[in-house]
């Protein structure tokens, strides 16, 4: 079972929104109180559409690591607007969630406007060193390690605020229980380029200046595969500038989209 939140009447057209590995649809919620200010008085008829993939917030777990493929992952998603009976609608995606949304592009074309790919991971995947993967095993049993993970992500984090202890640490520690280091296992030795090479849409693909787990290069490369890319980079901002500055994100999604 696929998770997905609807919040009607915020955007003048639908967007659907994906998260990154270790989060969940909580993650929009700082943004969305941006999008209710700028709805205000008006008569909008798109929502925000908000969705998890497999063992992230509340949806289902996976049963195996056959099941954390990044191709399941668009399929599902589409098979979530397609069973709202929306569309096309623009696709907002976030870190690995960026990815899968440009494999959404490439896999239903006609079932989308525009997208965003913010901090995404790259068409050629990313390699983690084994460290890593042990880290992801001792996060099942620690906390706090794995609030010092997720927080490293966040540039300038503040991790004594509510929103990352009640929200982005315990979103985390769930997921890293439930999906783990499989989806960076996926990520391994992932090679997508033909797939978004195929992509029409017109798609914006930002990078936070200060983006410490991604690198640059890959955005850049990404943006250079799609037929209609186009990159940014926000300044000041690292790889979750959804979260380290709501409003400035927002402001950025919302003139390319609208």
């Amino acid at each position: 079972m696929i998770n997905f939140e609807v919040k009607e009447g915020l955007v003048p057209e639908d967007v659907f929104f994906i998260h990154g590995n270790l989060s969940s649809n909580r993650w929009w919620y700082p943004s969305e109180e941006i999008w209710k200010k700028n709805a205000a008085g008006k008569n909008y008829k798109g929502a925000l559409i908000y969705a998890e993939f497999r063992g992230c917030g509340k949806s289902s777990a996976p049963k195996d690591s056959s099941e954390v493929n990044l191709h399941t992952f668009a399929e599902d998603f589409i098979g979530v607007i397609k069973s709202l009976n929306r569309g096309p609608v623009h696709v907002v995606g976030h870190s690995t969630g960026g990815l899968i949304a440009a494999l959404m592009m490439a896999k239903e074309p006609s079932l989308f406007k525009k997208g965003v790919l913010l901090d995404p991971v790259g068409a050629k995947g990313i390699t983690f060193d084994r460290s890593m993967i042990a880290a992801f095993e001792q996060m099942k049993q620690d906390k706090n390690l794995t609030a010092a993970v997720i927080g490293s992500t966040i540039h300038n984090n503040n991790p004594e605020t509510d929103f990352f202890k009640q929200i982005v640490v315990e979103d985390a520690f769930h997921s890293v229980k439930t999906v783990g280091h499989w989806v960076l296992e996926a990520l391994d030795g992932l090679d997508v380029r033909d797939e978004v090479s195929k992509v029409k849409n017109d798609v914006l693909v930002l990078h936070g200046e200060h983006d410490q787990l991604l690198p640059v290069a890959d955005s850049q490369a990404l943006a250079g595969l799609l037929v209609n890319g186009k990159f940014q980079t926000i300044e000041g901002q690292g790889h979750c500038a959804n979260v380290e500055s709501p409003e400035k994100f927002v402001n950025i999604v919302r003139s390319y989209l609208f």
